[in-house]
Formats: structure tokens, C-alpha cells, sequence
């Protein structure tokens, strides 16, 4: 079986008192079009409590230990041995059990559409089981995958092998009309902190109405929505930057009415205000808002010395 993963390194974060690790691995050239980065996330000795980001949709393996998210009203959900993590649209607190591994596909808003064929705008800021996204054939893959690592029949990196088998096989190319639709609006979302939706619309040549719809079933919200979350998750992200430059940290400020504002969206969409977002502050939030974890939308918006400056 081809390799669809290449050249991995644990990341740093794992090393601040061994309470998690995650694995980043690039997809190979066949899926990149469709996801962030396959993963592997190895819990420690002690229980892990924190918030997930307004994140894109994954397919989570369980492979050993329990993960558990908090929806509305206070609703808790444990994951089953495989499933998927819907589309999220704000920050929801999560636990993890001590032991847990997770292999898992994040996957972008191509990925979520070619893969699972789901509306965003009907299915987000929940779980699913697996089958409800995938074929039964690929479903019973998925799910002995748990058990066959209990058995110590597969490693956890043969594991991802299968899962990347997975995703390879369920993935079906989209109608023109639809990508059209995904890729013009990630393209308009990724050129500015504020863009602006008449853009969008004369792009895409669609009337308001179906502007509206088609954006909400592929991503979850219309774009004014749309706007807010990427606005604070990007902002988030470049406020953690050690040396990013003034007048980059007062475009960022100018990208809303006032501090307060920023502090407040930036904390519902990412759980954490600037402050708490500091590299230093290695959480599964930084990981996730990092380039390797959230790759589906341009985070630095035009801004290509800073993507190389990174890299």
C-alpha cells in the first residue's frame, strides 16, 4: 500500500509534562486537495479538560480510551470507536481519558463534502457515527480497527494506514457546480479580515438566496457568519505570533470595533482570549489553530511573507 503519510515529527507540545503528543502527517499529493493532515493523538497518565477551536470536520478514530465533547445545553457526547466530529462553529470544551490514542482525518470542507455528502448547515456542532458518513463496506473497516489494535494486530501507524485507505476509497469527486461554489468562497474568505460578500456574490453568480444557501450547506453558516468566525480564528492566530510585525498586529485591531469586541470573539470562536494563545501556551487549541492543523483556509490572508517566515 502506498504511504500517504511523509517525514512526521511529534510536536513540541507533547514534551510539557508528557500530557499529550500530537503527530501531524501530510496527506499524499492524491488527498491534500481534501484534508488539513491526517494525526495521531497520544494522551499521557492524567485525564486532559480543554476547548476545541471552531474547527473543520474530522473522522476520529478511537483506538484506545475515551474522548468526549460538551454541545448545547451541556450536552456531553463520547465518541464511539469511530465516528465523525462535525463542523464546529464556536469553541466546545472536551476530555480525554488517560491512555486515550486517537488516529483521525482532519478534513477540509472539500474533504467533508466529497467524503460524507453531508450539509454542513444540518449536520455541525455534533458527533456522528461513522456510518452515517460512510459506505457499510468502509464503515466495518472504520470500526474493527479499535479491536484489532487491542489485539496488537496493527500499530497505531498501520492504523492510520487503514484509515488514510478509508478516506482514499470514500471520496468521490464533487459536481463542478459545487466546487465551484467551496472554492470560491474559501479563496474569497482567505483575501482579507473583512471581505466583502458583494465580492462573493458577483463571483459566484448566484442570486442572494442561493449565495446564502449553497454557502450554509458547504460551510455551515451564510457569510456574514462566516466572516466573524474566520476574522477571530485568523486574528487569533496571528496575535500568537512572537514577531508579527505592527502593522500586521494593527490590522488585525482595525479588523474590529474595539478590544473588547476582538476579546470577545476571539474567546467564542477559539475558547481562549489573545493573551492565553501565546505559543508558550502549548494546548491542543494551538495545535489545532497552527498551519499543519487548520490548513482549509488561508490563516495569514494574502499575507505570504509571514507564511515564509513561519516555514
Amino acid at each position: 500500500m502506498k504511504s500517504a503519510v511523509r517525514d512526521p515529527e511529534m510536536t513540541k507540545s507533547g514534551e510539557i509534562g508528557q500530557a499529550y503528543a500530537f503527530e501531524w502527517l501530510e496527506a499524499a499529493p492524491d488527498l491534500a486537495p481534501y484534508l488539513n493532515s491526517f494525526y495521531i493523538l497520544r494522551v499521557g497518565a492524567e485525564r486532559v479538560a480543554d476547548t476545541m477551536p471552531a474547527y473543520s470536520g474530522q473522522l476520529m478514530i478511537t483506538l484506545r480510551g475515551e474522548a468526549s465533547m460538551t454541545f448545547e445545553a451541556g450536552r456531553t457526547i463520547s465518541a464511539g470507536a469511530a465516528g465523525f466530529m462535525c463542523p464546529l462553529t464556536r469553541a466546545h470544551q472536551f476530555e480525554l481519558s488517560p491512555g486515550t490514542i486517537i488516529v483521525g482525518a482532519s478534513l477540509n470542507f472539500r474533504g467533508w463534502a466529497s467524503l460524507t455528502r453531508l450539509a454542513v448547515d444540518e449536520n455541525q456542532d455534533c458527533y456522528l457515527p461513522v456510518e452515517r458518513g460512510l459506505p457499510l463496506p468502509l464503515v466495518c473497516l472504520a470500526e474493527e480497527l479499535p479491536e484489532r489494535f487491542a489485539r496488537e494486530e496493527v500499530t497505531e501507524r498501520e492504523a492510520l494506514e487503514v484509515l488514510v485507505e478509508v478516506v482514499r476509497s470514500g471520496i468521490s469527486p464533487l459536481p463542478m457546480r459545487h466546487s465551484q461554489v467551496i472554492d470560491t468562497t474559501l479563496e474569497w474568505i482567505s483575501s482579507s479580515l473583512k471581505p466583502d460578500i458583494a465580492i462573493l456574490r458577483e463571483r459566484l453568480c448566484y442570486s442572494e438566496r442561493q449565495m446564502q444557501r449553497l454557502v450554509a450547506r458547504f460551510f455551515g453558516q451564510p457569510p456574514v457568519r462566516l466572516i466573524r468566525r474566520y476574522r477571530a480564528i485568523r486574528s487569533a492566530t496571528l496575535l500568537s505570533m512572537p514577531d508579527l510585525s505592527a502593522a500586521l498586529e494593527q490590522e488585525v485591531f482595525d479588523a474590529f470595533y474595539d478590544q473588547a469586541h476582538m476579546i470577545k470573539e476571539i474567546r467564542h470562536f477559539t475558547g481562549r482570549t489573545p493573551k492565553r494563545l501565546q505559543p508558550r501556551a502549548a494546548s491542543i487549541i494551538t495545535e489545532t489553530l497552527a498551519e499543519p492543523g487548520y490548513g482549509s483556509v488561508d490563516l495569514f490572508g494574502g499575507h505570504e511573507q509571514i507564511r515564509r517566515k513561519k516555514s
